[in-house]
């Protein structure tokens, strides 16, 4: 509870050492030693995630939104040096840290983070493969919806493999593509014309509508390209292909408000100070999972509020704090008590020494 607490501060400063009820170490200890089921929480995260979409398609008997799942990879860049977890942190795009291949279920207004692989670097499966393995975690009854689920994906995920993988599962895929990616004509995408020309891409049988987005988050203009295998025409494959970044706006959240890459300090000395061994992979993946239930807190806590206006941005600190107050106020009484008695002892000894 006391570390719930700590995520739920909403101020991204989620360290154990701002903690006043416990002791780092005492944090440290919940994290790599307890003997808690780390697997069971997984479960029931999942388990609330299933109950969620079900009352939704109960609310919505007539028109049911449809499932969307967003795949992604993000990076948690880590400096100095871990010795339990060598086998995790690698150099990933320029990046060196840990490396997830997230999972995340989009339906209404639902916003669900659902699972994650780890990539272990060169010669491991890639993450195109981990994404893969991914989508066999979702129950069958929800990728057999009336409305067809539709998967959209970056263009690290572009194999054939993965394309194939997912239309197998009788899902519909959209999905980003390198510019130079050839053609079965001998054109790559960046020489495609018109927008909505139904292409075949080198490796894949199913022909594919492209399509492209501008980007203007820079001086100049950056063209980005997306594929499908619904022929949705050009300008709404365009729309459509732009709901992919619902899952960064999820990154952003989780990494800024409940601290997912700070699961250890950035050196063996930072960790030292905090009184506090080094990570140990069960400790990281706790801290993964408490981080997700932190945001999942926050996200139902925000669909219980009214109805927000088109286009308004939830705050999620003023959504972490009313989970918080929710659901720990025992350990906020206990950090004003020991805050108010450290308040009182100053000021006792300031009379003394003025006596």
């Amino acid at each position: 509870m006391v570390f719930l607490d700590l995520m739920l501060d909403g101020s991204g400063r989620a360290l154990p050492e701002r903690a006043t009820v416990k002791s780092p170490a005492a944090i440290s200890r919940f994290l790599n030693h307890a003997s808690w089921d780390t697997r069971k929480l997984c479960r029931m995260l999942r388990e609330h995630a299933l109950q969620a979409l079900q009352s939704l398609y109960r609310q919505n008997p007539g028109h049911r939104p449809r499932l969307e799942l967003l795949m992604d990879l993000t990076s948690l860049e880590k400096t100095g040096r871990f010795a339990a977890l060598t086998d995790w942190v690698h150099t990933y795009n320029g990046v060196h840290g840990v490396h997830l291949v997230v999972l995340y279920l989009c339906c209404g207004p639902l916003r669900l983070p659902w699972a994650f692989q780890i990539w272990r670097g060169k010669g491991s499966p890639s993450p195109a493969q981990l994404a893969l393995k991914l989508l066999r975690t979702v129950p069958a009854a929800l990728l057999k919806a009336k409305r067809t689920p539709r998967l959209h994906a970056d263009g690290g995920f572009e194999s054939a493999e993965f394309i194939q993988g997912v239309l197998a599962k009788g899902l519909d895929i959209v999905i980003g593509v390198r510019c130079s990616r050839k053609l079965e004509d001998g054109r790559s995408v960046q020489e495609i014309l018109t927008r909505g020309e139904m292409v075949k891409p080198t490796g894949l049988h199913q022909p594919m509508c492209l399509s492209w987005i501008w980007l203007y988050r820079n001086d100049e203009p950056e063209q980005r390209f997306v594929m499908s295998n619904l022929d949705l025409g050009g300008k709404y494959l365009a729309r459509v292909g732009k709901r992919r970044w619902r899952i960064e706006a999820f990154f952003k959240t989780i990494k800024g408000r409940f601290r997912l890459e700070r699961f250890a300090q950035h050196s063996k000395r930072a960790s030292v100070l905090m009184g506090a061994a080094l990570p140990k992979k069960q400790g990281v993946m706790r801290w993964w999972c408490l981080s997700a239930l932190a945001f999942l807190l926050c996200h139902m806590q925000d669909l219980a509020l009214p109805v927000k206006s088109p286009g308004t941005w939830a705050d999620w600190g003023d959504l972490a704090r009313t989970v918080r107050f929710s659901f720990v106020p025992e350990i906020r009484r206990q950090a004003l008590e020991l805050e108010l008695q450290a308040l009182d002892a100053f000021q006792h000894a300031l009379l003394v020494l003025e006596t």
